[in-house]
């Protein structure tokens, strides 16, 4: 089976019977790993909704901050995913790369992504 799309939804509350559905859709590159594109997804669902949240919360002038710990959740797991890869490049028997290369995408967009992606880089190739 080759995956070349995905997408991620997910149904927020605003407020009492009121919700905020927030979908992405995405290509895959061809040797791109699809867990690693629907968490990136999912941070940008997530940032999309905290956008939409602190608007709300201007206007009733409050402030927020769970959301942001939700964005800072996923980061640190995929932090914590990138400290335990074993390996720099392994494909799957679909040809996905499962190493440590299928974060690589992902660096450019979160500094804290590229700091631990570069430092466990740097342990595997001694």
């Amino acid at each position: 089976m080759q995956i070349d799309r995905i997408s991620y939804q997910k149904v927020f509350p605003v407020s009492a019977y009121c919700t905020e559905r927030i979908g992405l859709e995405a290509s895959l590159d061809k040797d791109e790993n699809p867990e690693i594109a629907l968490q990136r997804l999912a941070i940008l669902v997530n940032e999309l909704h905290s956008a939409t949240i602190a608007t709300l919360e201007e206007y009733k002038g409050t402030k927020t901050v769970t959301v942001e710990t939700t964005i800072n959740t996923t980061i640190q797991a995929m932090i914590d995913d990138i400290n335990n890869c074993t390996v720099v490049d392994e494909k799957n028997g679909l040809g996905v790369q499962v190493g440590l290369l299928a974060y690589e995408p992902i660096t450019n967009q979160f500094p804290e992504i590229k700091e631990a992606y570069d430092n466990k880089l740097q342990s595997l190739q001694k």
